[in-house]
């Protein structure tokens, strides 16, 4: 910056001007981000994918180099990359697969994703930002593919493009540069500042209020004893954000809020937590209004024994231990039957793990967030053991393949419950 004496009223001039053209005059750290550079390492499952999309969208929003007008864009283009380098980068699942008539994909994506020789794979990523364009750099640990040839085949057969290289065509779409190295194991995606300065889109309101926090087990019972205070600090119609001391807490768990001397307890889902400074967790929920706590049944308890027994019985690894995760799980890669209600038809998926309180499975369809009828196999010979299950997740892999999440309810009624 100009030297200048305080003195001089004309220099102070001169210098105020420059410093007003240089920064804005609302505080916004975003216009003065002047560089960063990050290196993840993600394991190589399909529901890893979707939150790193989104962290490495926010982090390019947040610093300023795409505008929210482009982060859609961004978000497709990013998921299609880490999509390859994991699915068929890391997990060597052949794209072919996709466009054949029956469920072999999904098989393949579910037992490759419960292959910890496969799912141990890393996608190392690098983010850089000079301050002009943003870089990500996706490094796979699979076999890699012949790029010259891909191309040839583009250029010789364009049909080809619009059935297995769909992801490729968004991506330079999207993006304003795309490039492989290392054998089609590195891809360099690159993205250049827009001129055009946004700020972020708000879809919560603000607030500061104390609520009461009280966890709620997988069997439905609450745990009064185990109640704490918390501080809300954003809320929708549909979530609320909020701040608490440790982590003390079940997936699920009733929100208590102080309304004209009484307290309203509210039931909601822990979607996801992030440690901040002293020991503080921010808890990100998702409000269910019209849903009850439930009390401990026969039948929740029926459930959990039917689900032990079949879990014997599906001898698969164990999978590392989650914190938020009340029940461990095991890898479980059956096929099974997905049905709307009790005696439709079902659509089918295939396992990825299995607890006494839910799975995980890849599926073909998207699934509503709503109550569904699971067929589960047992194992060697015997009936399926039939289960209402609610979606609590369903996240897009890539075109036509979604990884659900679903939690538990009871058993399906007239259904036999012994091994």
């Amino acid at each position: 910056m100009p030297a200048f004496n305080v003195e001089d009223g004309v220099e102070k001039r001169f210098f105020l001007a420059v410093l007003m053209n240089t920064f804005p005059l609302t505080p916004n750290p975003a216009a003065v981000v002047a560089a960063e550079r990050t290196v993840l390492r993600v394991p190589s499952l399909p529901n890893w994918i979707e939150p790193t999309v989104e962290y490495l969208k926010e982090k390019a929003v947040l610093c300023g180099s795409c505008a929210a007008t482009r982060a859609r864009k961004l978000v497709v283009a990013l998921q299609e990359a880490l999509s390859n380098s994991i699915v068929h980068g890391n997990l060597e699942i052949t794209s072919d697969l996709k466009e054949r008539s029956d469920d072999a994909f999904t098989q393949a994506l579910a037992v490759r994703a419960a292959d910890p020789h496969y799912s141990s794979r890393l996608v190392e990523i690098l983010t850089e930002y000079d301050g002009e364009r943003y870089r990500w750099v996706l490094t796979d640990q699979g076999k890699g593919f012949d790029v010259e040839a891909v191309r040839r085949r583009h250029a010789e057969e364009p049909e080809a493009i619009l059935s297995s290289g769909r992801g490729i065509l968004m991506m330079h779409a999207f993006l304003d540069e795309v490039r492989y190295e290392l054998g089609g194991r590195r891809v360099i995606l690159t993205l250049n500042k827009e001129s055009a300065q946004e700020q972020r889109r708000q879809v919560r309101q603000p607030i500061q209020e104390r609520v009461e926090v009280v966890p709620v087990g997988q069997d439905g019972a609450v745990d009064w004893q185990a109640a704490h205070e918390a501080v809300a600090h954003d809320l929708s119609t549909e979530g609320i954000g909020i701040l608490q001391s440790g982590l003390a807490v079940n997936d699920r768990i009733l929100v208590g809020i102080k309304r004209a001397g009484t307290t309203l307890y509210v039931p909601a889902e822990v979607r996801h937590w992030r440690t901040l400074a002293d020991n503080v967790v921010e808890l990100g929920c998702h409000l269910q209004p019209q849903a009850r706590a439930a009390k401990e049944t026969q039948t929740s308890r029926e459930l959990s024994a039917a689900i032990e027994v079949m879990m014997g019985k599906h001898v698969g690894p164990p999978l590392s231990a989650d914190e938020r995760r009340s029940h461990p799980r095991i890898a479980y890669t059956a096929r099974i039957g997905i049905h709307e209600r009790a005696g439709a038809e079902p659509t089918y998926g295939f396992g990825r793990d299995l607890s006494k309180g839910g799975m995980a499975f890849i599926s073909t369809v998207p699934l509503t967030f709503t109550t569904k009828v699971l067929s589960l196999p047992r194992g060697s010979g015997g009936e399926a053991l039939h289960i209402r299950a609610r979606v609590v997740r369903c996240t897009q892999i890539m075109g036509g393949f979604y990884d659900v999440g679903v939690q538990f309810v009871e058993l399906e009624p007239d259904v036999c419950v012994g091994p």
